[in-house]
């Protein structure tokens, strides 16, 4: 019955739409429209079914509406371009900021090395800049990855963040005629950005609006055709927002630091710009409250002929797709210019936006040779609900009238490469001699880097109009060879790679010396001179015995794209006959072994122990010689070709002995020349070579003369360019000329284009804010990571906490958690902060959430300004009083499951080991990325126990204060006089423990002998066999209990003190000395008693309340907070320790020269550099290393609104003989003493018996110094923060919250702490 019932309506809907009334009008719905609107939802709907799990999708053949593949390294690399002469692979950043600075950058990969490219810039101060291209857009000769006509964009992370770079001619003013003459007002303009997420990807596969997809479909005509287009010319498609920040540097302009919001769109697959009649896509960014929002309307006849989509992003990251749009595309692009303003709403998250739309400039962009495509890209104002708005409007019309470009396109050639290993028999890639001509010579790998070079140069000599003077290599094993002959050089060799690895330095430049000597003096074996012979022969004929030659050196890994080792290697010039080229030969080798040879291949990473390759290469008696770079190697500017020139050998440039002719050179994208800057060297020296064999340097005698005249230099400039779009990159090319006649004897990668500046690196790691609004805070997080972090532990620790605190939000009903975007965790300048806007509003979704609360907790005060209206605009909001109740039912209900997990954590943590049976270093990296998530989850636990612990609290002070908003200062002393006995407080337990090691150690008569050695033979003491039994028993299980902790403790940098135990040494030395291992500890008051001396009007169902059950719950939370984060500790200690021996493999490999170093890379950093042994990233390393003091020396305010700023040094003001600073009570008493100032834990020994000890934080780094002082006063903290939980314990007067405390007091300042109302007092001096 109930199947004959459903039947029966189906074909009733079926009947209704066959016979209802259509709807005239071209995009109006057709027959069987809803009929085809919810197959197609069905359709949706299997796919996304049918292709399971998003972390499992990794095949590029998953795609298609409803399904996608998900891995984000292989969504973010360089598609592989399909069999299509319509695919692309396209990138696209634009940009805006509050002042009006508006950008767009886009690059598409098009088969044949062709790109689409755009740059489009406008700059408040200086006008509208775009690239010169413009209005076309083609350009071609390419290199790798996203590279073209001077701008790059280059993936850091997948998903999370890239390098956006410009560098070149910009064209200045709105100039959009096709066919106008050159302008001239043309400006040099680098533009250096990085771009970071706020949120994660929209993927238009699988995000967009189902209904509105459907409904597009639906309208159209469904046969066979349709169905082949729809799957056959899809693209993936997926944007995301974020932020671009960097700087700006525009000829005649001060250089700008900037902040644009951004969305980034990465498509492929197959687009043809000609099945698009119209589109316009609006990109919104709402300034006041960081909304983010897309709005696209497309008209596609023949494919889908009215498409409807877009995505809204709220402050706090989440994403919800566009499910209405109300905008008339065909009325507003029905001229072939939109109007300059008009309006229309769309829907998203159940809101209804209404923007007006306001034109700012408009520039155009035409796609292909026939110009069929048209873009206008337009800079817009926006209101979107009365709101003010920036951002970009961009527009497309079909153009079949063109007109084509007039002048004749360039193609592309062929992008000259090494032969890949495979490619080569076995009898290529293992001989010993190679002609330039032969195939193999082309692989680094063979003959090494100078080598190959020249093979390749070989290869195009003809097409560049420029001949590469004869010669061969031998090879990389020819090296191995004449080691194999001789075994005294290989042991010489392995001393000084042994040397290395155990850190001897000091006989490094001896051992060198040794292996040079052997290398230089051991004759070259029969078998390679036999060879050497028989190629001079082969390449030079019967006249080599009187062919001068040069013979260089060419190593494995020289000349590379990651490292030049310019200077580093052998040449000799002018060489003569067999003998002296045997000889040339072993000084081309020797030289691969110099000190300074060895130095930078260590200092690079690079492996120490190299083969070496050598060029031996007939010269030419050059009439002017020198290099030429195809980009400024200076400023990267890719528009400016650099040429150094001297008569004669080029020798004079390279070596640096005589000041040659420089000639800047500007280049067009026409491929025209024009001579910018001619400097005349003084040249007073010339190097020649000598009939005899040898070279000559005599002085010039005439030197004032321009050693070339115009046409030379446009002729070596075009042959240049020629090379570049070969080799597909910018080159340091050596050349010389006789007559007419160009010779190239060498091309190099420019290794120093695109360098990050120490402005770059000290902002490399800063992470987006949404809005001025936000308040981002150094408190709380600043007492568990004070200070500056290095990246490593950024890219660890701080995603961890980030992670943590966003999924413990959501399971207090907060918003979903970002897997890409950092969004509570801030980093700026190397430091890291809470953004306690974002968190306040996670946490508002349940009914026991206060605002005033959280912010007791994270910064020890209330923010009066920081309204609600701040917080609820990050996002939506829950406002049924119902659905809050049920988030804190579900909230304590998941944290009593996470804790369970975090309390099983301790006995999985007896055997848990990371990594230990690895070998190697990729090993070791691939153990410690697995185990990851354990680490994520151990720290999500313990977030879980903070915040339970800070509900408890807010829940105490709810009854102390009576549910006031406003609380006071005896509200606050209540509280902390509650929580003033908390049981199983572990941090407490340090100074305990050390203070029985102290004991003991006066027990056994040991104190003059422990304070008279040094640290490192205390801890000898305390282990041996022969120290007193008790004292070791007592030295083992402290460390067995505490020995993960130490200050800074989350840094993985920081060894803890069962790695490094000296560190608590000193402490012990200092309880010593002051006698403090003889006070007793005082009890705190019972709950009864707590609640009977509370100054507050309590009800008495309020403190029925507190006596029976919120207390003990409070204080044991306080207990649990404490504990848990002893075992993420312990667990990052695992971690710390598996880092650490990473680092020694990284030493022991050669890949890095240090191990500290490795810390200064970020963990996906880590294994590129196990993966590509790369330079450059060894050299970032150690520029980010020297960086980080600078970045420790900035201070930043306890509260920051908006992005944070570091405070500017101002002289000190001259200090008033009293003042009282006021902050949070958190432990009850009184104390006048000494004040002690200690601003670093390196100055803690300071510290003596009695003092009133203040400080910017403590963690438990600064536990063993409570049982010294009399009272504590902290810049940061809270009611259950470190310093809090442990005074109380140990009944000290304690005040946090003090701003300024450490600079407005000095030590030795006579103070009255006051724990009771939350103040310290300077008072006289008399009065002491």
């Amino acid at each position: 019955m109930f199947w004959t019932l459903v039947l029966g309506l189906i074909l009733a809907f079926l009947l209704w739409e066959a016979l209802r009334k259509q709807d005239p009008g071209k995009f109006r719905p057709g027959r069987f429209f809803y009929t085809k609107k919810w197959l197609f939802r069905l359709l949706l709907w299997f796919n996304m079914k049918s292709q399971g799990s998003k972390v499992m999708q990794r095949d590029r053949k998953t795609r298609g509406y409803g399904s996608s593949f998900w891995d984000p390294t292989l969504l973010e690399m360089c598609q592989p371009l399909e069999d299509d002469p319509y695919a692309i692979d396209t990138t696209y950043f634009n940009g805006f900021a509050k002042d009006g600075t508006s950008i767009a950058l886009r690059i598409a990969r098009k088969p044949e090395r062709e790109a689409e490219v755009w740059v489009l810039l406008d700059l408040p101060g200086v006008g509208f800049l775009q690239h010169l291209l413009h209005p076309d857009t083609r350009v071609v000769n390419t290199g790798m990855g996203y590279r073209a006509a001077g701008c790059r964009f280059t993936v850091i992370e997948p998903m999370r963040s890239w390098r956006v770079t410009y560098n070149g001619l910009l064209r200045l003013g709105l100039h959009c005629e096709p066919e106008s003459p050159k302008p001239k007002n043309l400006l040099n303009v680098k533009l250096s950005f990085k771009w970071e997420c706020v949120c994660d990807p929209f993927n238009f596969d699988v995000d967009l609006c189902h209904d509105l997809l459907a409904e597009a479909v639906a309208k159209e005509t469904w046969n066979k055709e349709f169905w082949d287009k729809l799957r056959g010319k899809h693209q993936t498609h997926y944007e995301q927002c974020g932020e671009l920040s960097g700087t700006i540097e525009v000829e005649g302009h001060k250089p700008q630091r900037v902040f644009l919001k951004s969305f980034r769109d990465h498509t492929f697959g197959v687009r043809n710009w000609e099945m698009f009649e119209r589109y316009a896509v609006h990109y919104i960014w709402i300034e006041e409250v960081g909304i983010m929002a897309m709005v696209a309307s497309l008209w596609m006849p023949g494919y889908i002929t009215r498409l409807k989509s877009g995505y809204l992003m709220y402050a706090n990251g989440v994403t919800y797709p566009v499910t209405a749009v109300n905008f008339d595309l065909e009325g507003v692009t029905r001229e072939r210019n939109p109007p300059e303003k008009y309006s229309f709403t769309f829907e998203a998250a159940d809101i209804v936006y209404h923007v007006d739309v306001i034109a700012v400039v408009t520039p155009e962009v035409y796609h292909y040779t026939t110009r069929t495509s048209r873009v206008l890209e337009r800079f817009s104002t926006y209101t979107v609900n009365g709101k003010p708005a920036r951002g970009l409007t961009e527009y497309h019309y079909r153009n079949p009238e063109g007109p084509p470009m007039s002048t004749t396109p360039e193609q592309s050639v062929p992008l000259l490469r090494e032969p890949a290993l495979s490619d080569l028999s076995a009898g290529q890639g293992r001989a010993h001699s190679l002609s330039f001509t032969d195939k193999a010579c082309k692989s680094s790998f063979v003959v090494g880097g100078k080598g190959a070079q020249l093979a390749l140069l070989t290869a195009i000599q003809r097409e560049v109009n420029a001949e590469v003077p004869k010669g061969f290599c031998l090879t990389l094993d020819s090296f191995e060879m004449q080691l194999l002959e001789n075994t005294e050089i290989v042991q010489s060799i392995e001393r000084i790679v042994e040397s290395i690895r155990l850190k001897n330095i000091d006989n490094l430049q001896e051992l060198c010396s040794d292996a040079v000597r052997l290398l230089a003096t051991c004759k070259v074996c029969e078998p390679i001179e036999s060879e050497l012979t028989s190629q001079l022969e082969s390449v030079f004929g019967a006249k080599s015995e009187a062919i001068r030659l040069a013979v260089r050196s060419s190593a494995a890994g020289e000349d590379g794209g990651e490292s030049s080792s310019a200077g580093q290697m052998e040449t000799c010039l002018g060489v003569k006959g067999l003998e002296g080229i045997l000889k040339a030969i072993m000084k081309c080798w020797a030289s691969a072994y110099t000190f300074q040879a060895v130095e930078y291949r260590r200092q690079h990473g690079q492996p120490v122990r190299t083969s070496v390759g050598v060029v031996v290469q007939e010269m030419v008696a050059a009439e002017s010689a020198g290099v030429i770079f195809t980009n400024d190697p200076v400023s990267g500017n890719p528009n400016r070709i650099v040429l150094d020139a001297c008569f004669g050998l080029g020798e004079a440039v390279v070596s640096g002995k005589t000041t040659p002719d420089t000639f800047i050179i500007q280049h067009y994208p026409d491929n025209t020349l024009n001579i910018l800057e001619r400097r005349i060297g003084n040249k007073n020296l010339k190097v020649y070579l000598l009939g005899s064999g040898g070279t000559l340097e005599v002085e010039s005698d005439n030197a004032g003369e321009s050693c070339l005249s115009d046409g030379q230099i446009i002729q070596l400039a075009s042959t240049a360019i020629q090379i570049e779009k070969y080799f597909g990159s910018a080159r340091d090319i050596e050349w010389a000329i006789v007559g007419d006649k160009v010779y190239l004897l060498q091309a190099r990668p420019v290794t120093t284009c695109d360098q990050d500046t120490d402005e770059d690196l000290i902002h490399e790691f800063d992470t987006p804010v949404m809005t001025d609004r936000e308040r981002i805070t150094i408190g709380n997080i600043g007492e568990m990571m004070p200070g500056c972090v290095t990246p490593l532990t950024s890219s660890i620790f701080g995603r961890a906490v980030d992670r943590a605190c966003s999924v413990v939000g959501s399971d207090f009903g907060g918003s979903q958690t970002m897997t890409n975007a950092s969004k509570l965790t801030i980093s700026n300048c190397g430091r890291l902060f809470i953004n306690l806007t974002y968190t306040a509003h996670i946490y508002s979704n349940s009914v026991i959430y206060k605002k005033e609360a959280l912010e007791m907790n994270l910064v020890g005060t209330t923010l009066e300004d920081h309204t609600l209206e701040i917080i609820e605009s990050q996002g939506r909001v829950c406002g049924s009083f119902m659905k809050k109740l049920m988030n804190a039912v579900n909230f304590f209900s998941v944290s009593s499951h996470k804790i369970k997990i975090a309390n099983g954590w301790l006995d999985k943590l007896k055997g848990y080991q990371v990594g230990e049976r690895c070998k190697r270093s990729a090993e070791l990296y691939k153990a410690i990325t697995e185990q990851l998530p354990d680490y994520y989850e151990v720290w999500e636990t313990t977030i879980h126990k903070s915040g339970r612990s800070g509900s408890f609290g807010g829940i105490v002070m709810g009854i102390v204060s009576g549910g006031k908003d406003e609380w006071s200062m005896d509200n606050y002393s209540d509280v902390a006089l509650l929580l003033s006995q908390c049981d199983n407080v572990y941090s407490a337990e340090v100074p305990m423990a050390m203070k029985e090691i102290a004991s003991c150690i006066v027990d056994c008569k040991l104190v003059k002998e422990f304070l008279e050695i040094s640290e490192s033979e205390c801890v000898d003491l305390l282990t041996s066999p022969d120290s007193p039994a008790p004292l070791r028993e007592k030295y083992t299980t402290f460390l067995q209990r505490h020995g993960h902790r130490c200050v800074r403790e989350a840094e993985l940098m920081e060894k803890s003190w069962r790695e490094e135990p000296e560190k608590f040494i000193r402490v012990i030395k200092v309880i010593l000395k002051s006698n403090a291992y003889l006070d007793i500890r005082t009890e705190g008051p019972s709950i009864e008693e707590a609640v009977n001396r509370l100054k507050s009007p309590v009800s008495w169902f309020g403190c029925f309340l507190l006596k029976k059950w919120i207390v003990k719950k409070a204080r044991d939370a306080v207990g649990n907070r404490e504990f848990g984060k002893s075992i993420a500790v312990e667990l990052s200690d695992r971690f710390k320790q598996a880092y650490w021996r990473l680092a020694d493999m990284l030493f022991m490999e050669g890949l890095l020269p240090d191990r500290e170093l490795m810390f200064f890379l970020r963990h996906i950093e880590i294994g590129q550099l196990i993966e590509t042994c790369s330079a450059r990233l060894v050299t970032k390393a150690v520029r980010r290393r020297r960086i980080l003091p600078v970045q420790n020396e900035m201070n930043f305010p306890r509260i920051c609104v908006g992005r944070p700023t570091p405070i500017q040094v101002q002289e000190e003001e001259e200090r008033k003989p009293t003042f009282t600073l006021k902050g949070m009570p958190v432990s009850q008493g009184s104390v006048q003493g000494r004040a002690r100032v200690v601003k670093s834990l390196h100055d803690a020994d300071q510290i003596e018996k009695g003092d009133v000890l203040i400080v910017s934080y403590t963690d438990v780094g600064w536990s063993p110094y409570f049982p010294l002082i009399a009272g504590l006063a902290t810049e940061l903290g809270g009611l259950v923060s470190h310093g809090a939980v442990v005074a109380r314990e140990y009944g000290l007067p304690c005040v946090v919250n003090v701003p300024d405390a450490t600079h407005a007091f000095h030590s030795g300042d006579y103070v009255h702490l006051d724990g009771t109302n939350g103040a310290i007092h300077r008072l006289e001096q008399l009065n002491h």
